[in-house]
């Protein structure tokens, strides 16, 4: 009977090892090669290269790029050109996008004093420093100007409800016409106080109303700054008034930066004119306490 005869595995050739490491080194040196041969990139090659792929994505179908060519120098010139933003450009974003949100406030004032708007007794601007809200004072306060008329509370409440939000610096500025005491005995110092009481109650009712404190002041011009200099009954009573101002985030920063970081230097008076000024010291006999009674020792000497 035929006998298969069985072969052993010692009889395998112990060599086939070198056909896998062979291979590996073969796969190494490819991948070193590669590796070298993209770490010295051909700009113009590169530039051809992106051109290509920025018209498959972006370019007509079966539209095939202009292959320009080129320079060194050219590639430097424009790889120069793409430089990060400058913060010239991010500071004038900024700033749009707070007269944006400024606007947005103006806008919404509009709307809740669209009655006195169309009766020309309130104008809402927008300056450089922000929203201006200008009230003819005969809407807030009584012909003498000092008390406040039945519907001025309501509209500077109106205000102060669209503001207690908001997290701006308010600034309340009493003007006046020239002509307004003329008759009064010193007329320029009762249109000074006059304008500082109506503004300083604008600020407090502000204030009631949510506006915090922290962020209102109140300044009263007298007839300083007049908007019309003309000599009609109209122009006067366009000077009596009242101005609500909401300044922009960067005048705030602006006062803010001043108010903390200016240095204040004390002005003393001369030394020679301070010696002239001091009065004179004359020499007094200097009294002699007594003891307490009941102490023993020698007797005090009394005051004469």
């Amino acid at each position: 009977m035929y006998r298969r005869k069985i072969h052993d595995d010692d009889d395998d050739s112990h060599d086939r090892w070198l056909i896998s490491y062979a291979d590996f080194i073969t796969l190494l040196f490819a991948f070193f090669v590669v590796m070298y041969a993209t770490s010295s990139i051909n700009l113009n090659k590169y530039q051809a290269l992106s051109s290509s792929v920025v018209t498959a994505f972006q370019g007509k179908p079966g539209q095939t790029p202009s292959m320009n060519i080129d320079t060194p120098s050219s590639l430097q010139n424009q790889s120069a050109r793409l430089k990060p933003l400058p913060l010239n450009y991010l500071y004038q974003e900024k700033k749009q996008r707070d007269l944006d949100k400024m606007r947005a406030i103006g806008q919404q004032l509009a709307n809740v004093l669209e009655l006195w708007i169309d009766q020309k007794q309130v104008a809402i601007l927008q300056g450089e420093f922000g929203i201006d809200i200008t009230l003819r004072s005969d809407l807030l306060f009584k012909a003498d100007q000092s008390a406040l008329s039945e519907q001025g509370p309501y509209v500077i409440k109106l205000i102060g409800e669209q503001l207690k939000n908001e997290y701006r610096t308010v600034q309340v500025e009493g003007h006046i016409d020239r002509h307004m005491y003329s008759d009064d005995a010193n007329p320029e110092a009762r249109r000074w106080e006059t304008t500082a009481t109506q503004a300083a109650r604008v600020a407090a009712i502000l204030g009631i109303r949510g506006v915090s404190s922290k962020r209102l002041s109140a300044i009263g011009l007298a007839d300083t700054k007049p908007a019309s200099s003309s000599e009609n009954n109209l122009a006067q009573s366009v000077n009596n008034r009242i101005i609500i101002r909401i300044l922009t985030a960067e005048s705030n920063a602006q006062q803010a930066a001043n108010n903390t970081n200016s240095t204040q230097l004390e002005i003393l008076p001369k030394a020679e004119q301070a010696l002239q000024a001091a009065p004179e010291v004359q020499d007094t006999p200097s009294a002699t306490l007594a003891p307490a009674a009941g102490t023993s020792g020698t007797k005090g000497a009394g005051l004469d």
